[in-house]
């Protein structure tokens, strides 16, 4: 990757000059410069397209955020939080890394506060190294819209105290801007108001988060062609501005989207069939977190769900069919590494991917049927026939049929079930909006019963399944603005 670091060049020694610390009772001194080099990685695909022996059926597999910065340690979370204030860079200095003109820097330069970045003596190099790399590691893969933070160089200044405490009293870094694709930093920031630009306006379709990360991965597949050796192909411009990316531009454009809908999503980066590879974790409305490579489904003109919310068990249908992995087992095809610098014993912490992949159901295009996971709860309106609310065999989806997709329906208004058996098992109760009472209809008498347990001449429904086909607007509480929503299906009256 891009970001797959290596430190090459030597140590410019800057200054050595010794000058008294108005604020500590030692002599305050400057480091050498330290730079760090990017290199990027191969690209990868699970197999040759034309390896492919059919297209797959749709594999639907089966709330909070996560910040790389709570796994971090102080002195690692003062220079991310460092980096987040300026933004990458952004709002520091544009100047040139050692005067030379090739090599466009955005600069940071501060001051800390005594003792606010402690440091040993003898470890002093290590310690700010550490809390470098962390930090960087970190805030590049919380922020993929600062693009261009790959080779970077640093230095910082040093004091003591009279009981020997050492401590970080200023603090410069300078990143390199990718001269393969930004021509200046001027072009690096006109890039980055057409990404920003170009992230406001996506259109994510759908209500559910489900479908919401469904409609990322299609359109994200659908709009970028995988090729390597172009300009930005390395980072999500490539994806917006381009359409054209390798894994890092597809997992940085789709993080870059779920943080715009505020679904908790994280770039993964490690090995992909022992080629290096970035991919993404999603955490769906269950608290579980997803496999998410949206790079392997895009084959050219088939989008592909091996891929699309898998568990670390699950079994893709045509690559090879390997089990997606839980990040740290050779068996698996995707290893984690949680490593953005060679030389490092620094790795990203990630969170534990679910076993089995999440049973999402796509409805019909027409149907205003939504799906609740945590509850298994399939909703439908008061006049829905329950069997074409979900996606069955005789439905074409999109060029890509998901020709097995089968389902037996048992009863079809509140309390009835929906058995999905293919290409995923998973049982959902059926809610008709309204039909408290279970008898197929939206009626005076549900009507009554839901005023009564409004107005307290009865208990407030203890079945879940009444409850929540009572709770008509799904705010969680059974009130009059349900009874008067009730009122105005039985008339017709939809506003």
């Amino acid at each position: 990757m891009k970001k797959l670091f290596c430190i090459v060049l030597t140590v410019i020694l800057i200054s050595s000059t010794l000058t008294l610390s108005p604020m500590a009772l030692g002599l305050e001194r400057q480091s050498d410069w330290y730079w760090v080099e990017a290199l990027e990685d191969e690209y990868y695909f699970p197999q040759k397209k034309s390896d492919l022996i059919q297209p797959n059926v749709f594999y639907s597999n089966q709330n909070g955020g996560y910040r790389f910065k709570d796994y971090l340690d102080a002195n690692q979370k003062l220079i991310y939080d460092l980096i987040a204030e300026y933004k990458g860079g952004l709002s520091g200095e544009q100047s040139y890394y050692n005067n030379d003109t090739t090599r466009p820097v955005f600069s940071i330069a501060v001051d800390f506060p005594n003792y606010a970045f402690p440091v040993g003596k003898d470890t002093m190099q290590t310690d700010v190294r550490s809390a470098v790399i962390g930090a960087l590691s970190a805030a590049i893969d919380d922020f993929p819209e600062y693009f261009w933070l790959g080779g970077f160089a640093y230095s910082y200044t040093y004091s003591w105290d009279s009981d020997g405490k050492y401590f970080i009293k200023k603090f410069a870094f300078s990143f390199a801007i990718d001269t393969g694709s930004y021509a200046s930093c001027d072009e690096v920031i006109s890039c980055y108001n057409q990404l920003t630009a170009a992230v406001d306006s996506f259109n994510v379709k759908g209500a559910s988060r489900y479908e919401k990360v469904k409609s990322i991965h299609d359109e994200i597949c659908k709009m970028t062609t995988y090729i390597g050796g172009v300009p930005m192909a390395h980072q999500p411009t490539g994806v917006f501005l381009k359409g054209q990316a390798v894994c890092e531009g597809y997992a940085e454009a789709f993080k870059l989207l779920c943080d715009r809908e505020n679904i908790p999503c994280i770039i993964v980066v490690g090995t992909g069939n022992g080629g290096a590879h970035e991919w993404n974790y999603v955490q769906m409305d269950d608290g579980k977190w997803y496999g998410m490579d949206v790079t392997w489904d895009d084959q050219g003109d088939s989008t592909y769900y091996d891929y699309f919310l898998t568990g670390s068990e699950s079994i893709n249908a045509v690559f090879g069919k390997t089990k997606f992995g839980n990040g740290t087992e050779t068996t698996g095809d995707h290893i984690n590494s949680g490593t953005h610098f060679s030389n490092s014993d620094f790795a990203l912490t990630y969170p534990a991917l679910s076993a089995q992949s999440y049973t999402g159901v796509i409805q019909m295009w027409n149907s205003k049927a939504s799906f609740d996971n945590t509850n298994g709860f399939m909703f439908i309106p008061k006049d829905a026939v329950a069997s074409e609310q979900i996606l069955c065999t005789y439905y074409a989806w999109a060029g890509n049929a998901p020709s097995t997709n089968k389902a037996t329906v048992t009863g079809t208004t509140t309390g009835g079930k929906v058995n999905i058996t293919s290409p995923v098992s998973r049982v959902y109760t059926i809610v008709r909006f309204g039909d408290v009472n279970k008898d197929n209809n939206v009626s005076d008498t549900d009507y009554s019963d839901v005023r009564d347990v409004v107005t307290c001449k009865t208990d407030v429904y203890t079945d879940k399944v009444q409850f929540a086909a009572a709770d008509v607007n799904g705010d969680g509480t059974i009130d009059a603005f349900d009874v008067i929503q009730i009122d105005c299906e039985m008339h017709g009256i939809t506003n």
